[in-house]
């Protein structure tokens, strides 16, 4: 829609003065209006929900799990060069078929 050979919101002086003022914010000064403050001694602050606090513990201890699977994978690689590691294509067959039922149930909608 147009108004006055415009799009609405775009391009008018208030959405210019809008503009500016947030990127003011972001370098901590503000122009709107042709006039500038300086927000140098003014203090933002931010107030995290319960979850938000629940989430960044989380994941705060997440990234201090230590990754055991390196271990693993550094065994499994050496085993592998050395020609030490047997797969068993009995166990690995049981599994495919196993998974495989398992996805056609879900398709029909059987859990």
């Amino acid at each position: 829609m147009k108004i006055n050979g415009q799009k609405p919101g775009v391009g008018t002086d208030s959405t210019v003065d809008r503009n500016k003022k947030v990127e003011g914010q972001r370098k901590g000064t503000a122009r709107v209006g042709g006039g500038e403050k300086t927000g140098g001694s003014q203090s933002v602050s931010v107030e995290l929900s319960e979850k938000a606090k629940e989430l960044n513990k989380i994941k705060g201890l997440v990234d201090n799990v230590p990754d055991v699977r390196e271990t693993m994978i550094i065994r499994l690689k050496a085993d592998i060069e050395q020609g030490n590691y047997r797969v068993n294509a009995e166990k690995v067959a049981e599994r495919m078929i196993e998974r495989a039922i398992i996805d056609s149930l879900r398709r029909d909608g059987i859990k």
